[in-house]
């Protein structure tokens, strides 16, 4: 019995060096792409990195707060003060204690760098996202 897995009922279809040639094209956009995405995504880690590195008592930074439940969500993002910076000798991890909000109502938190959104240039205020609940179905 001859191991041939041809079937010949399906033709091949001969492309065109043109249609091969577009073919190529698209493969290559779709690359690029990604490739940009992955490239911006590296980059703004990259800056992120040494915009924390310079974060000291004084900088205006948004920190995200609360937590996530598995029935509920909490967090959210508040522009705050850094008051003090903490670091672990044994680590080099950092923590932070951040005041936000004003006058009577103001609070302090404390975050680990992963808490950190955004270090605000000088003057640049944070404006937080709008969060819309609709409700399924309504009109």
């Amino acid at each position: 019995m001859s191991e041939n897995n041809t079937n010949p009922t399906v033709e091949a279809v001969k492309l065109t060096r043109a249609e091969k040639l577009l073919a190529q094209i698209e493969m290559l956009k779709k690359r690029i792409t990604a490739d940009t995405i992955k490239v911006n995504e590296v980059v703004a880690e990259y800056n992120n990195i040494a915009a924390l590195e310079a974060v000291e008592a004084g900088t205006n930074i948004v920190i995200q707060i609360g937590r996530k439940f598995a029935d509920k969500d909490t967090t959210r993002q508040i522009q705050g003060k850094v008051l003090g910076v903490q670091e672990d000798e044994a680590t080099g991890s950092k923590r932070y204690k951040v005041a936000y909000g004003t006058g009577f109502d103001a609070d302090f938190a404390v975050v680990a760098s992963s808490g950190i959104v955004k270090v605000l240039a000088e003057g640049e205020v944070f404006v937080a996202p709008v969060v819309v609940e609709t409700e399924v179905g309504a009109a």
